[in-house]
């Protein structure tokens, strides 16, 4: 260690009425009220083991600690290297296909130096290219002075973290102008959604939302159309490399690439999967799951941005130390902070498991860790560890590097690239958003073509597939468990708790009418069983001698999470456990849908063997849900009543500051289905 101080029910009647599904509306992400009557909450508090606020999370992360324990002890047991090439090979292929794979590469870069900037020791040029037609890309090459290093020089890509000015913040451009110092050229490009490549833009051009949240209002979107927001990160950074090739003063064969932050995140996305690269410094990023995820039990924080969160990957076990293997025994320096926000005991837990298979591939000196005691950030002896690293694999040169006090950096307004300081400014310039509503537009005449060419039945099973959405038969049988009953006129109300699977716990109420009773309702409301709204609405179906079974689907109700964030409220409060579920490969939609199937069942017992069960929803965290149960299982409600939620998957992308989509969204659902496709199969 270097050291810088997650039984069939039968059909119903046939002489039953046809559906009706009503009100689709748009929605309003306004915040939910409590249970409108305590008398009628169930948990009490607690739900399977846990406070009932913090049932999901746990449930999720119990989830993930069980996977990324099982995918640890796997990689340990492969002890050949030629076991281990194949996991690096299986493992790109899937990443590669989990970020929606990448744009082609043969399109013109149409680079440009805007600009020159002169300093001792070393010179910056501003280079403008194009990573995709009308997407610019933004950087500052920072280049040795030839009078002393000789060209060609060895060139490292440098991603910037999530700062306001990208590129121009001062200790990024500190860590490229030592390179420069150093003999290595450094060239440092600015992320979408920072300092000229600002996305999202109000009328007068100021952004309307930058870096992080960019970064997420972007994925909400990128999550449905089944690619991710890093995927556009890491395709800007191939062609930024594609760049460097083609330069006569830069040496090809030794390409490197390091970042702090989010610019960590951004080499670590990077540094897996091209072979271009011989060395690789990611900077305060690098640290593990089991103890990053475990601060949402902490303190109901976010998992991290939309670029560090790729659909499935914890089930499909790649956690940090794989991005630190992906390409092993390529050099990898991983710099941390021990006061930093990624756990440090994450970080030297990735590294010990990567440094394992480095050993086992005999290169054990090709991976360190460089720590010091600080905060978050590209401090200055991460960034000396980072050019000595970078020396020690590009040049052979082995030497104590020192970063100068007088260090001199250039301004922002020298550092810009373009003329207005915004790339949507150019002609021609498109941003991500057209390229995702084109990539929507594309995906919409497909599926449109798909469903009238294969016919509803088969492309049903296709809704079935990507939603992972299971069949009534293959789900566990719930247990049931009643916990006290309360006496009303005319009927009384069981508290019931329906334990689907294990770690989840149902709270329900079964109004039953005195007399018994040939029908059942399966009510279900975002607000709660017990709300003002549904309390009234099923009273007025009990009078009419109907058993009603009220169920809080998972995270509503009285298990509604409590701040559970992903940046901010406009995700809700369940948005973080949305973003894991997301990564274990679940969506809430799904497991939802499965408790609306498995609540089913349970409902028919109220009413006898045979009785038609008649699904209504309120809200659109219920309704969608319920959508999909009813769409791949038709046969099991007699009616479908649903009220709220969105019209369409589209405008999740079309609108990406719209609240409350997170919730709504399962990973590449308009590569198959769209909501009015599901609707039309339920009428």
């Amino acid at each position: 260690m270097t050291t810088c101080n997650r039984r069939r029910p039968k059909s119903p009647r046939p002489w039953l009425p046809a559906i009706a599904v009503a009100g689709w509306l748009s929605l309003a992400g306004a915040p939910l009220p409590a249970a409108a009557d305590a008398e009628l909450n169930v948990l009490n508090g607690r739900a399977a083991g846990a406070p009932a606020e913090r049932m999901m999370a746990r449930y999720l992360l119990d989830q993930v600690n069980e996977q990324l324990a099982h995918h640890r002890e796997q990689m340990l047991e492969r002890t050949e290297p030629d076991e281990i090439r194949r996991w690096q090979q299986q493992m790109r292929e899937w990443f590669l296909g989990a970020v929606g794979g990448l744009p082609p590469r043969d399109t013109p870069l149409n680079a440009q130096i805007t600009g020159t900037v002169e300093r001792d020791g070393y010179h910056v040029e501003k280079v403008l290219l194009e990573s995709q037609p009308g997407l610019h890309v933004t950087a500052a090459f920072f280049l040795p002075d030839p009078q002393r290093h000789e060209p060609p020089y060895p060139a490292v890509l440098v991603a910037c973290g999530h700062s306001r000015n990208g590129k121009a913040l001062e200790v990024y451009q500190r860590g490229a102008a030592l390179m420069a110092l150093s003999g290595i050229a450094a060239f440092m490009f600015d992320p979408i959604d920072q300092a000229e490549r600002i996305q999202l833009r109000d009328e007068q051009g100021r952004p309307r939302v930058w870096g992080t949240r960019a970064h997420n209002a972007l994925g909400v979107g990128s999550m449905v159309l089944g690619n991710n927001t890093s995927q556009f990160m890491i395709h800007d950074a191939l062609r930024c490399l594609d760049y460097l090739e083609t330069r006569p003063d830069i040496d090809a064969d030794r390409l490197a690439m390091a970042g702090n932050s989010g610019g960590g995140t951004q080499t670590s996305l990077v540094m897996g999967i091209d072979d271009r690269l011989k060395a690789a410094a990611p900077s305060c990023y690098i640290t593990s799951f089991e103890h990053w995820l475990a601060l949402l039990e902490q303190r109901g924080d976010v998992p991290g941005d939309a670029e560090q969160n790729v659909a499935g990957q914890l089930g499909a076990g790649l956690d940090h130390w794989g991005f630190l293997v992906m390409r092993a025994p390529m050099p990898v320096l991983v710099c941390a902070a021990k006061r930093d926000f990624f756990p440090i005991a994450g970080t030297r837990q990735s590294v010990d498991l990567a440094r394992t298979v480095f050993e086992r591939l005999d290169a054990p000196e090709r991976i360190d860790l460089a720590e010091t005691d600080a905060r978050h950030g590209w401090q200055q002896p991460l960034r000396e560890a980072t050019v000595e690293w970078m020396l020690r694999w590009l040049t052979g040169e082995e030497r104590a590097v020192r970063e100068p006090d007088d260090l001199q950096v250039l301004t922002d307004a020298e550092i810009q690239v373009t003329p207005t300081g915004q790339v949507l400014d150019l002609d021609g310039a498109r941003s991500v958003y057209d390229v995702n509503n084109d990539l929507m537009g594309r995906l919409r005449r497909q599926r449109q073509a798909a469903w009238q060419e294969r016919g509803p039945q088969e492309m049903l099973g296709e809704v079935r597939r990507v939603t992972g959405i299971r069949k009534p038969a293959d789900l566990p049988a719930p247990e049931r468990r009643q916990v006290g009953s309360i006496a009303r006129d005319g009927y009384r109300i069981d508290k019931l708790v329906l334990e689907p699977e294990p770690g989840i716990a149902l709270p329900a109420l079964a109004f039953l009418p005195d007399g018994g009773a040939e029908d059942v309702v399966l009510w279900l409301d975002e607000r709660g069983k017990s709300s003002d709204r549904s309390l009234a609405e099923i009273e007025r179906r009990v009078a009419d001698g109907r058993a009603v079974l009220a169920v809080d689907l998972r995270g509503l109700g009285e298990t509604r999470s409590a701040q559970n964030h992903w940046y901010g409220s406009r995700n809700g409060p369940y948005g973080a456990n949305v973003a894991v579920a997301y990564m274990l490969g679940r969506s809430y939609v799904a497991m939802r849908a499965e408790d609306v199937l498995v609540a089913a069942e349970v409902a028919r017992a109220f009413a006898g063997e045979g009785a038609p069960v008649h699904l209504v929803a309120r809200g659109g965290r219920a309704a969608v849900p319920a959508l999909h149960a009813a769409a791949l299982e038709r046969a099991v409600f007699a009616t479908v009543d649903l009220d709220g939620g969105p019209d369409s998957f589209e405008p999740i992308v079309a609108n990406p500051l719209a609240a409350d989509q997170l919730v709504h969204t399962i990973h590449a659902a308009l590569t198959v289905y769209d909501l009015p496709e599901l609707r039309a199969a339920v009428r």
